[in-house]
C-alpha cells in the first residue's frame, strides 16, 4: 500500500522551504562577524531537506540537492581544510583567518576572508550529511 503525500505539508513546504534556505544562506554569509555560521546555516539548511523530505520523500531531497552527497561532503572537508592550510601558507597559524579587498568594477571594494571559506565547508559537511542520512533512509524504508 503507498502512503498518499499529506497536503497540508506539501503546501507547507512549498513556503517553508524556500524561506529556511534564505534564512541558511544569510546566517552562513554574516557568521563570521556575528553570530551563526557555517554549521547553524547548515542546520537551518538541513531543516529544510527535512521538511523537503517529509513532504515529498527522496525526489525532495533530490531537487534540492542534485548532486550525490557525499561530494558535496568532500568539497565541503576539502574547502575548510584549504581555508585553514591558507594561513600556513601566509606564514601564519593555521586556520588564522586571511583579508584580502578586491576591486570590482560595479560594486567597488569587496572583501574577502578565509572564514567565510571556512564557514562555507562547514555548512556543506552539514548539509552534505543530512542529505546523505535522508536518502540512506528513504531506501531503508523501500526495501
Amino acid at each position: 500500500m503507498k502512503l498518499r503525500p499529506s497536503v497540508v505539508l506539501d503546501t507547507g513546504a512549498r513556503t517553508m522551504v524556500p524561506t529556511l534556505v534564505i534564512v541558511s544562506v544569510y546566517l552562513l554569509v554574516v557568521g563570521h562577524n556575528a553570530p551563526g555560521g557555517g554549521f547553524v546555516g547548515g542546520l537551518i539548511a538541513g531543516t529544510a531537506l527535512l521538511i523537503s523530505f517529509l513532504a515529498r520523500g527522496e525526489d525532495g531531497v533530490a531537487r534540492l540537492v542534485p548532486a550525490h552527497p557525499v561530494f558535496i561532503l568532500g568539497m565541503g572537508l576539502s574547502l575548510a581544510l584549504a581555508a585553514g592550510v591558507a594561513g600556513l601558507f601566509a606564514g601564519a597559524a593555521f586556520l588564522d583567518a586571511l583579508q584580502a579587498t578586491i576591486e570590482v568594477p560595479v560594486v567597488g571594494a569587496v572583501k574577502l576572508n578565509t572564514a567565510l571559506a571556512f564557514d562555507l565547508g562547514v555548512y556543506l559537511v552539514v548539509v552534505g550529511l543530512v542529505a546523505l542520512v535522508l536518502r540512506r533512509l528513504a531506501r531503508e524504508e523501500q526495501s
